[in-house]
């Protein structure tokens, strides 16, 4: 009875870790899902967003799963699938810090397999997770995944809502995913840099991540013009503003009024130089 009891508590301890913060709320990628695509976005090849220790980190991930396939002239309803820790890792090889959750009700299990919270995805739906939290330590992790399908012989057509707790998932074998990577850069001073016979520095946007006014403040020594500008993934300017500084601290307001939701990068010229840093939108 106590090591039943003792494995309650540690069992207790590990929910408690995994939604110490709150899990924030994610959104479809639009162009992943009005694409002929299915799966996980990002995929292996774009994979995920680095981060920093001791700032805030956040990974939206869309999961298409489609109605229907095909196997040796069978079809499959496809009922769900799961995603699950495997075992003899620690929270998927999750940076520390960092936690996989969904704000999506039918995403969550409320169960915990090999000592992480488990994720259910519903058949012929499209669903979101994000990977969320404060990063401690620096390093690069390789994320490990078991995802098992759970499928149902098609007796005429699959249902518009197939029943997500039924199936087979010894149909298909499980696979584990070993290619997703995420890098966790050494936590960085304030960056001041000489120019000359002035000194500029660039500092992490506050808050971050943010979903309406973020302030991004930096230090140069001198007066003349300033300009901060800020690039989404695609390397496109969403927003650019110049100023003219005062010495000391300096600061401009980005609106994310007509941001999606994602990863942005930022960067301050002023004189000859420029330095950069990365932020984050989460728009509901």
């Amino acid at each position: 009875m106590k090591k039943i009891y003792l494995s309650i508590i540690a069992v207790s301890a590990t929910l408690a870790s995994a939604f110490a913060q709150t899990v924030p709320t994610c959104s479809l990628n639009p162009t992943f899902i009005a694409s002929n695509k299915v799966g996980v976005y990002p995929d292996s090849v774009t994979n995920f967003v680095s981060g920093v220790v001791g700032q805030p980190y956040i990974q939206n991930l869309t999961v298409k799963v489609p109605k229907d396939t095909t196997s040796s002239g069978i079809t499959f309803c496809f009922n769900r699938f799961e995603i699950t820790n495997p075992t003899g890792i620690t929270n998927y090889n999750l940076p520390p810090g960092l936690n996989l959750g969904s704000s999506t009700a039918a995403v969550n299990t409320g169960s915990v397999i090999n000592g992480a919270p488990a994720f259910k995805f519903p058949g012929n739906a499209n669903n979101c997770a994000s990977i969320y939290g404060t990063p401690t330590t620096a390093g690069s992790y390789t994320l490990s995944l078991k995802v098992t399908p759970f499928m149902t012989p098609a007796f005429g057509s699959c249902p518009a809502s197939p029943n997500v707790s039924g199936g087979n998932g010894s149909l298909t074998p499980p696979q584990t995913l070993n290619y997703y990577i995420i890098n966790i850069l050494p936590a960085t001073s304030t960056g001041i840099r000489d120019i000359g016979k002035d000194k500029m520095a660039l500092y992490q946007n506050e808050p971050n991540p943010f979903s309406d006014y973020t302030d991004i403040k930096f230090y140069v020594e001198g007066e003349d013009n300033a300009t901060i500008t800020v690039y989404n993934a695609l390397g496109s300017v969403v927003s650019q503003q110049t100023i003219k500084t005062n010495p000391g601290e300096n600061k401009v307001t980005i609106n994310a009024a007509n941001l999606a939701s994602g990863t942005y990068i930022y960067s301050l010229k002023y004189k000859n130089a420029i330095t950069t840093k990365r932020m984050m939108v989460i728009n509901n």
